[in-house]
């Protein structure tokens, strides 16, 4: 099942809740000549045993065992060793990460339509683009994914009968250059981020999308995990997906501004939102991460969240932020009543003291 959230990108954001094994997707972008580099890893410390893990199924022992983090990048201009400074940054900030955590990026051409065209892609809503990798490069990556998951030693035997399912899709996109960011998790403890980097996005941008998905990949219990633990369909959880999609932009905008060593945080995430808001003022809290991103900060200053736990992943250890959020609760149907009141003077951004208090 494909939902889609947005925002424009991110700029163009097409944010896309998939199921490859459960995927988190949103377009993405890249540069234009590209030779593969290696494959880095880096060797953390074992996590805690906090959270609200799944425990293997009965054919998979409980063995405790380091945990991986691996990094691959295809693109000349984003290297393997920086993609893994990203992937270990996003890591170190979880209070219940994953054992293992992998990321991957390769780089497409221009588009070759203006629409998606899910016939290409087996019903995923990606456009084509151009191919950036030689032959063999694109080989090279199509087998990248697929080698990286029959090596995990953390997934159950029903978990790895659809590794060859979540193989093909990933294998597809490389090789229609379908415009795809995304969080493949093959099981609980072996979770991933990877994405095609357009020739029309910079490295920033790049930098964006890929902590936003990391987010999403290293957030223990979205909806596909907690449909069944709840007994609900999953897309009966869809008005749920604005808080899982604002907590992971406000994760990346959040890590962007600490490796820059900025303070103007809450300032550019309000600033976006306004002039979203200005381009279309009927912007709804469903619709646009910008926005859902720049309610995260009312939240904040409401004492609804904390700006601690959306950036360790605390929400995300248990299936209780589905209630929690839900748009029919009071204080959330608050602020999907007063997200759009940000007040502009003098080249600042706030809530005002009145929206704040409520």
């Amino acid at each position: 099942m494909i939902s889609q959230i947005n925002k424009p990108s991110i700029v163009a954001g097409l944010a896309i809740l998939m199921a490859v094994a459960g995927l988190s997707a949103c377009t993405s972008s890249v540069s234009d000549s590209t030779v593969p580099s290696n494959e880095v890893t880096s060797t953390p410390e074992l996590p805690s045993a906090s959270g609200q893990a799944t425990a293997p199924g009965p054919s998979t022992p409980m063995v405790e065992r380091e945990p991986t983090r691996v990094a691959k990048s295809f693109a000349e201009g984003i290297s393997s060793a920086e993609l893994l400074g990203w992937l270990d940054a996003a890591v170190a900030e979880m209070v219940d990460p994953p054992t293992d955590f992998m990321g991957m990026l390769w780089p497409i051409g221009t588009a070759r339509d203006d629409e998606p065209d899910p016939s290409t892609f087996d019903g995923d809503p990606f456009r084509e683009h151009t191919a950036v990798l030689s032959p063999d490069e694109i080989e090279e990556a199509a087998a990248y994914f697929a080698d990286w998951q029959s090596g995990l030693a953390g997934c159950d035997e029903q978990e790895m009968r659809e590794f060859d399912n979540g193989a093909q899709r990933v294998e597809r996109w490389i090789r229609g250059g379908a415009d795809v960011a995304t969080a493949p998790d093959p099981c609980l403890k072996s979770r991933s981020a990877v994405m095609a980097w357009n020739a029309g996005q910079d490295v920033e941008t790049a930098r964006h999308i890929f902590f936003h998905e990391a987010y999403h990949g290293l957030s223990n219990y979205l909806l596909r995990q907690c449909a069944p633990i709840l007994n609900r369909d999953e897309d009966s959880m869809n008005d749920l997906r604005w808080f899982a999609e604002g907590t992971a932009d406000y994760f990346s905008m959040y890590m962007q501004a600490q490796e820059d060593e900025r303070d103007d945080l809450e300032q550019r995430i309000l600033q976006r939102a306004t002039l979203d808001l200005q381009g279309d003022p009927g912007l709804t809290l469903g619709s646009n991460t910008y926005v859902q991103t720049a309610a995260m900060v009312l939240m904040i200053k409401r004492g609804i969240v904390s700006e601690e736990k959306i950036i360790d992943g605390s929400y995300f250890n248990n299936c209780d932020w589905i209630d929690t959020f839900d748009p029919s609760a009071p204080q959330i149907a608050y602020i999907f009543e007063n997200f759009r009141n940000i007040e502009a003077s003098n080249g600042t951004f706030a809530y005002s003291n009145e929206t704040i208090a409520g």
